[in-house]
């Protein structure tokens, strides 16, 4: 039966939502915002956190079934301020742009309204009716997660079925379930375009939503013609026949946002701009009723509206007051030592700990993911019987996570991850844009981002609704101007002692702060880096690695651009110091293949035979779609 014919119950119209929307954001703007509970864990929000809104979800215009789930089985007590501002608006059904930080329960901002639609049709939907809503994500990660959260959310309603397709899963069983049909579809752009053009059982006909979901991310990886050539094969939205609403999220505005937001949208309400800013983009200054809507606060100001903020028109990016940033000045040569001292100081403290420690390169992480798991040393001798418990440096578990694993390596990582009490993730930005780990205390960002923004996405994997969280950034002596930079879009962070670090770890709590003023004489210092060079010396894997991820280094150093690229020059390194913090006593060659890239290929090609001897096995009518 097709959608148009079929009923809403409860339903009210689009002219009574957008009237009840407006009337709410007139007199929400002259409110507090009170504190609420907005997680089943607790996390505490106070008024002067800016995240959650008074109020609850009943009054956004959701159907009460939904608003009921939503409050007593996932446990949201209130909505945030952008999920106040946003779901009556996206339950008008016109198109949105929304602009929000990290950490401010975007997922939901889609996800709510999108159900609450679904699940109200008459007579129910089926699986045979095909797929009606859409989400466009950057990352595999999210792509997990965003499904993670629909399931949830669409358990009250169990006909509505959400699924995922993304690269690196096996083809034939995304196939059979798309010809199942999936209700709600989450998908990275590559794997999606693969099959709007090949599988010919995914019915798609009757789209309603397509939601980009980080923009901005997608846009930075280079999904620019995946994304047109998905627009062109679902056809435009000037057919009378398709009523399609499109949503885009993005935490950050630049250029070739406002060029996807005018590819992509029509007429759209715009959350969480300023009116300034809205503005000065072409795409979204008028709308059909008017000047496009902007919201009580921005999230991102420009200091030529009037804010306080950075100066000379550069962006200013909002963090949580609740997160403490800090920076650490390491010399080269003792950077492996100074994270694995603070490593396994924030490890064997009190209570949970959960860190993301942040690389830039996929070699990097191997490198010390392998360190931190096989690497036994203890800066205070040991008891008979003990040496075991006392050498281990980490007192909780490590996982990895980074572009170049297997799916299902990176699939059981971000699960195994997502569950544990206690543990410490080391990664590449694959995870720093989107993923929500519950309970993160801490961020280690061990080589510095590329640009502001980046940082402040990183940082925002922690602190997240209100909770207390913890950011600390590495940089070499020379790299100092790069908080010049920070401070340029708002961002100022408080320096941590590093012979102080040490001095705890080695338990001299009793000794003056400047009794290792050079940081190279402390005496742990020395201590651990021979332990480490023997360590990597002994072991033929770690030197590979080692080898690998310093060429890596340097590599990634010399891409920096823009304004960083007076900051990061290669020329300031000392190539043996940096082979040191790798555990090599000596400068590698910096041309040679990597060892993790040779036997990935191998495995590429392993995989690729398997499956050409399967086909072969396969006659053409198995074959079919």
């Amino acid at each position: 039966m097709p959608l148009r014919g079929r009923k809403r119950k409860g339903y009210p119209q689009k002219e009574q939502i957008v009237k009840d929307s407006e009337d709410a954001e007139e007199e929400s703007l002259g409110q507090d915002f009170e504190a609420v509970r907005g997680a089943k864990d607790g996390g505490a929000a106070g008024a002067g956190n800016g995240i959650f809104a008074a109020g609850r979800f009943h009054d956004l215009g959701l159907a009460p079934a939904l608003s009921d789930h939503i409050h007593d089985k996932l446990s949201f007590s209130a909505p945030t301020l952008i999920q106040k501002s946003a779901i009556p608006i996206i339950l008008s059904g016109r198109d949105v742009l929304v602009n929000s930080g990290t950490g401010s329960g975007k997922t939901m901002v889609y996800l709510a309204p999108i159900i609450n639609a679904l699940q109200s049709y008459e007579p129910r939907l089926t699986r045979s009716e095909g797929t009606l809503a859409l989400v466009l994500v950057p990352t595999r990660e999210l792509c997990l997660q965003v499904c993670e959260v629909a399931e949830k959310v669409v358990h009250r309603f169990h006909w509505l079925v959400p699924g995922c397709v993304m690269g690196g899963e096996n083809r034939g069983k995304e196939k059979a379930r798309l010809r199942k049909g999936v209700t709600i579809l989450v998908a990275t752009p590559g794997r999606l375009l693969d099959h709007l053009k090949n599988t010919a059982s995914f019915r798609h006909d009757r789209l309603r939503w397509l939601v980009f979901d980080e923009a901005d991310r997608l846009l930075d990886l280079g999904f620019e013609k995946d994304i047109e050539a998905i627009l062109e094969v679902l056809g435009s939205r000037d057919d009378k026949k398709k009523t399609r609403q499109h949503i885009l999220l993005s935490a950050t505005l630049n250029e070739r946002v406002e060029q996807l937001a005018a590819l992509s949208l029509v007429n759209p309400a715009t959350i969480g701009l300023d009116e300034a800013i809205s503005a000065e983009m072409p795409s979204l200054r008028e709308t059909k009723n008017g000047a496009a809507m902007s919201q009580q606060k921005s999230l991102i100001h420009d200091r030529n509206t009037g804010d306080t903020g950075p100066s000379d028109g550069y962006t200013e990016y909002r963090i949580p007051s609740q997160l403490v940033q800090s920076f650490l000045k390491v010399p080269c040569s003792l950077r492996l030592v100074a994270l694995l001292g603070l490593l396994q100081q924030k490890s064997r403290g009190n209570g949970s700990c959960k860190l993301v420690v942040f690389f830039s390169t996929c070699d990097a992480v191997d490198f010390h993911y392998t360190v931190v798991n096989e690497f036994q040393w203890s800066p205070t001798p040991w008891k008979d019987g003990r040496e075991n418990d006392e050498r281990k440096l980490l007192s909780c578990e490590a996982f990895r996570l980074h572009g170049s694993m297997a799916q299902k390596d990176r699939t059981e990582a971000y699960n195994q991850f997502g569950k544990a009490s206690s543990a410490i993730l080391l990664c590449t930005d694959v995870a720093a844009r989107g993923l929500d780990f519950q309970n993160v205390s801490g961020i280690v960002q061990y080589e510095p981002p590329g640009d502001a923004a980046e940082y402040v996405h990183r940082v925002g994997r922690t602190a997240r609704l209100g909770q207390k969280g913890e950011a600390i950034l590495f940089l070499q002596p020379s790299e100092s101007e790069y908080m010049e930079e920070l401070k340029k879009h708002g961002v100022t962070l408080q320096e941590l002692s590093l012979p102080q670090l040490l001095d705890r770890l080695q338990e001299r709590r009793g000794k003056k702060d400047d009794f290792f003023s050079a940081v190279e004489m402390h005496p742990l210092a020395g201590l651990m880096q021979k332990a480490l060079e023997a360590f990597v010396a002994a072991k033929p894997d770690a030197r590979l690695l080692a080898v690998d991820s310093f060429r890596s280094y340097v590599r990634a150093y010399a891409a920096h651009r823009g304004e960083l690229k007076s900051i990061f020059q290669v020329r300031k390194l000392h190539l043996g110091h940096v082979a040191k913090s790798f555990g090599l006593r000596d400068a590698p060659s910096l041309f040679g293949k990597s060892v993790n890239k040779q036997n990935m290929k191998k495995e590429k090609e392993r995989n690729v035979k398997k499956r050409f001897k399967k086909k072969r096995r396969l006659t053409p009518g198995a074959m079919e779609d």
